[in-house]
């Protein structure tokens, strides 16, 4: 009786120190002749009757004004004008809120008031949000960004609004948007003790989920549950935890579902959250052990699921996904007269969903909700009736005001929308001009490979079987196979260059790996064919990709080194490295008899050709030849 009687006095010292509180700022407001603390005492009278008291908060928020326009401060006009916008907010009413948000903005930029600018777009996205209207929101939590990030004192509020973006994309399911957001907000709220950074870690967490990366969103998941119980955050916690049973069940891991999801609703149950949150929770385990096979355990879930939805009479509508799985689990234990009620309950409440009788219900309700507002307003105003007149002239002046500033908004946002389309399409014509001259440099590159190699190669082919035709009658038969065999040679060597070519140009792009793999064929090719060892080393972790050009010119010299290895040099091994640290160098080494490099020459010019290829990549290419062996190295830059 004694602890009663205490805590009933704490109460009444409570309510009596609040009253007191009010009635100072009230004494502030009708006495003082500091307009700062003025200001101040109606900011906070209007903060304390937001909640509460609908006609006082206008009384006090209308005086509030008037007098900073008095005194001609327009930041204090604003940051009162504001709490209006936040009262709207708080009663849901997210339409009107970004009404007036809007038409506050403009002065706050043009006043260069940085913090009030942030918070006016932070509440315009987030009752953009609550619309469902995720393109505005997003629109606005950008704008917050930009304006947060020349704050001096910048991590919390850009932290936030990399949180509030990602988290719009996240609704919009541009889930690849969404994680770069995130995962800088996550870093800034490294700097500072977060009460929000559990809740991102939920946001970046579904986004990998829907990703299907479940083992980097089971990560996520992970670090946001101890993060929310580091911060004693319930709510955070529970939706985390059953992000994690939800991950194990999309990869049918059923028993870590099970254990995940009861843990969840433990932690729902202890944090005494609402109770569709326990409904969720016992959702997941009803459907793992459905998908089991163990209906009577799932049934358990299922009875205390019922009682809780009775207990706080949750309505079908609410309650549909556990309506689902629970004429699931009837069918499973041989119910199904039963099953086939609950799945009519839940069909019930999915058509209510589109249901027009419902949604003119509701519409009539509000409608007498808002006529019993009216009615007792006008009492109000009767009661009161000059304070009420100026009331109205002021809401007239702004009403004008705001529909003269909607309009030149709304033209504003018309024009950006418009620039942006023009740039988007300006982009569009940019890529697909760069698009074609891509291709237009490939064509070329082709042909003059083709030009240069294939083109003479044919060429020799076309004379040496015109010279061998009309030699015929005049040589023997063995010299004529002879000669049919150089040209068989001849053009499996024209083949094989031009399977090269294609090779190379049929890629963007070609690692240092996929080139060494080409060597170490071509290495197997000579070695079949002529006896002579090649080996192929390669060593450096450079992993820059090679373009097409850069690839053949590099492959050609190499070829070439081997072929004058295996014809002029009298090798019996050839050694190939290919070294891809800074700088890149390539070497082709032989222990042959050596040659004299001014009597070396193809069809083509080899020795001729290499220099000018290596000339082309700004390579430098060294040649040395004695009676030891040859060196060929390839410097690249």
């Amino acid at each position: 009786m004694t602890k009663l009687f205490c805590f009933i006095l704490l109460l009444l010292n409570a309510f009596f120190s609040v009253g007191q509180s009010i009635d100072s700022l009230k004494q502030v407001i009708l006495t003082s002749t500091d307009s700062k603390a003025k200001i101040g005492a109606y900011k906070a009278i209007t903060g304390h009757y937001m909640q509460s008291d609908s006609v006082l908060f206008k009384q006090y928020l209308a005086e509030g004004i008037a007098y900073t326009q008095s005194i001609n401060d327009k930041e204090a006009e604003l940051e009162l004008a504001f709490q209006q916008a936040k009262k709207l907010y708080a009663a849901g009413a997210y339409k009107d809120a970004i009404d007036i948000l809007d038409s506050i903005l403009p002065f706050a930029k043009a006043l260069g008031h940085l913090k009030l600018q942030a918070s006016l777009l932070n509440y315009s996205g987030n009752a953009y949000s609550n619309l469902s209207d995720y393109t505005n929101a997003t629109v606005q939590f950008i704008e917050y960004l930009t304006v947060a990030q020349k704050m001096p004192d910048n991590v919390q509020p850009v932290a936030m609004a990399g949180n509030n973006i990602g988290m719009a994309f996240l609704n919009m399911e541009r889930f690849d948007q969404a994680i770069p957001y995130l995962r800088n907000s996550l870093e800034h709220q490294k700097n500072f003790d977060s009460g929000f950074k559990a809740h991102t870690y939920w946001n970046l967490g579904i986004c990998y989920m829907e990703k299907m990366q479940y083992e980097k969103a089971l990560e996520i998941f992970q670090l946001g549950v101890a993060e929310a119980k580091r911060k004693n955050d319930g709510y955070a916690a529970a939706g985390n935890q059953l992000c994690i049973g939800s991950v194990y069940l999309r990869q049918d891991l059923f028993e870590e579902g099970i254990a995940a999801y009861a843990q969840a609703y433990e932690m729902s149950t202890a944090s005494n959250l609402e109770p569709f949150k326990l409904i969720e929770a016992l959702n997941g385990l009803i459907y793992a052990n459905n998908q089991l096979s163990r209906p009577v355990v799932a049934s358990r879930y299922v009875m205390l699921a019922d009682s809780i939805t009775d207990l706080h009479k949750l309505s079908d509508l609410r309650n549909r996904e556990f309506l689902f799985y629970k004429a699931a689990n009837l069918l499973q234990l041989g119910r199904p007269q039963e099953a086939d009620e609950v799945f009519n309950r839940y069909s019930k409440a999915i058509d209510s969903l589109h249901n027009v009788e419902n949604l003119e219900i509701i519409q009539t309700k509000e409608t007498e909700f808002r006529t019993k507002e009216k009615e007792q307003l006008l009492e109000l105003q009767q009661a009161d009736l000059d304070f009420q007149r100026l009331l109205i002239t002021l809401l007239g002046v702004g009403a004008l005001l705001l529909a003269l500033i909607g309009i030149l908004v709304y033209r504003e946002q018309r024009l950006k929308i418009k620039n942006q389309k023009q740039e988007q399409s300006l982009n569009e014509a940019l890529l697909t001009v760069e698009n074609n001259k891509k291709l237009e440099e490939q064509r070329q590159r082709i042909a003059k490979e083709l030009h240069d190699n294939i083109g003479s190669q044919l060429t020799y082919l076309a004379s040496a079987a015109q010279n061998i035709g009309s030699g015929m009658n005049r040589v023997s038969n063995d010299v004529t196979q002879e000669k049919l065999t150089e040209l068989s040679n001849f053009s499996q060597e024209a083949i094989t260059d031009l399977r090269d070519t294609i090779w190379v140009m049929n890629r963007n792009a070609i690692s240092w790996e996929d080139l060494t793999e080409r060597i170490r064929y071509l290495a197997h090719k000579v070695s079949n064919t002529t006896g002579i060892a090649v080996k192929v080393e390669k060593n450096g972790d450079d992993d820059t990709p090679l373009n097409p050009a850069k690839t053949m010119d590099i492959f050609r010299i190499i070829q070439e080194a081997v072929n004058n290895a295996v014809k002029h040099s009298k090798a019996r091994e050839i050694k190939i490295s290919v070294i891809t640290e800074t700088p890149v160098v390539i070497e082709i080494l032989d222990n042959g008899k050596g040659y004299d490099p001014s009597t070396v020459t193809t069809g083509s010019d080899g020795l001729r050709n290499m220099r000018s290829r290596a000339t082309k990549l700004g390579a430098l290419l060294d040649i040395s030849t004695n009676t030891k062996g040859t060196s060929v190295r390839l410097q690249l830059p």
